[in-house]
């Protein structure tokens, strides 16, 4: 029988997938993340290893084993994995990229720029104190309204799209920056009405911006001091991507020193804790990495996991490599 060991606790759906191709399964079974002495225990003498974006497989994990035939890494990227000791040991790795984790990613990143920008957690304040006078026309809390504004995503990709297409309810006025080739977005500028734009030009004018950009190496701090001064100081930033996109000391400065109007962030820097400057701030509104935290997404995410162990185990090819 094949076996598979899961660095992550699964879904009851998961489980029955391998369990219905006969594949003997070890979990993690518990809401933490296994260290890296625990993995290489448990991966010595199995078939596949099911790791999350939590999960750092080193490459002492990955020479733990050359036995195995893939990793099947829950998450829509792999910058946890050494893929490079993967591909030199022949370990197919492959991720989950799906329709409800796009979708939950993106509606967080439209949660924070509204919550941020129509100060919803400082208005629950005054509710949790019950100290509304009552509604005045110059009652003004500091509020802007997100709809018809100028929005800058930065990073196109599936789940910048897909915010594009949100944001298109709002009658926003949509630009977006990718390093990739435009022509592989031109069927999604139709569908969005988005427009690319130079980076400089799109920071300058946003009103709101987006970060949803993949992590690599070359973009830690992309977004610095230089970039940060380009933004108007009524603008919001809003990271969904991966913490070390954003320099957020930079950032708590720009907030602090009334630079810019906000900052929505769901990724941080050095999670799992999270800068207690920014924490402070009224101007921030911070959740603890939860774009694709819904039932319907990590679900779909487990699922497409365990089918991707079965495909590799059966010979077959992964639909979604790394």
């Amino acid at each position: 029988m094949k076996k598979v060991y899961s660095a992550v606790k699964l879904p009851q759906e998961a489980i029955d997938i391998l369990e219905d191709n006969e594949i003997e399964l070890t979990m993690h079974d518990e809401l933490t993340t296994p260290s890296e002495d625990e993995i290489i225990e448990k991966v010595k003498d199995v078939d596949a290893l099911i790791s999350g974006v939590n999960v750092e497989v080193t490459s002492k994990v990955i020479e733990a084993n050359e036995n195995m035939k893939i990793i099947a890494n829950i998450g829509a990227g792999t910058n946890n994995l050494d893929i490079d000791k993967a591909e030199e040991k022949g370990i197919v790795v492959s991720k989950t990229p799906g329709r409800d984790s796009v979708a939950s990613t993106a509606e967080l990143a439209i949660g924070l720029m509204l919550a941020v920008s129509r100060n919803i957690l400082k208005n629950q304040d005054m509710v949790n104190e019950n100290s509304f006078d009552g509604w005045q026309v110059m009652g003004f809390l500091g509020s802007h309204q997100v709809s018809y504004k100028n929005l800058l995503i930065i990073g196109f990709g599936n789940i910048g799209q897909e915010i594009a297409k949100m944001a298109k309810a709002f009658h926003m006025d949509i630009n977006y920056y990718d390093i990739k080739d435009r022509s592989e977005f031109k069927e999604a500028e139709e569908e969005t009405s988005a427009k690319y734009v130079e980076l400089e030009e799109g920071l300058k004018n946003a009103d709101y911006v987006i970060l949803q950009m993949n992590y690599t190496d070359e973009n830690y701090h992309f977004i610095d001091k230089d970039k940060l001064s380009l933004m108007k100081e009524d603008a919001y930033l809003i990271n969904t991507a991966r913490g070390d996109v954003l320099d957020e000391e930079v950032l708590a400065d720009y907030l602090e020193e009334g630079k810019l109007a906000g900052a929505g962030l769901d990724v941080h820097e050095n999670e799992p804790k999270m800068n207690e400057r920014l924490i402070k701030m009224d101007k921030a509104v911070l959740t603890p990495h939860i774009g694709n935290d819904t039932y319907e997404a990590r679900v779909e995410m487990s699922k497409a996991a365990a089918e991707e162990v079965v495909r590799a185990l059966n010979g077959d090819e992964v639909k979604y490599k790394g």
